[in-house]
């Protein structure tokens, strides 16, 4: 199954209405990574959400 590249809507979503509360875009951009694996992951585990995502090397 393929990763994770960019995120869904509901995130987006999120990030705009509560982006914020969070200090800097790297707090905004976890917050949304951490959402996007909640919905989408099989397991809502922190191993499962980690799972889903596309390994890069940036």
């Amino acid at each position: 199954m393929p990763g994770i590249n960019e995120f869904p809507q509901r995130a987006e979503a999120a990030l705009a209405q509560y982006g914020d509360l969070f200090t800097n875009e790297c707090q905004r951009h976890h917050f949304a990574k951490y959402l996007t694996g909640l919905f989408s992951a099989d397991r809502n585990t922190v191993l499962g959400i980690h799972a889903e995502f596309a390994q890069t090397t940036d």
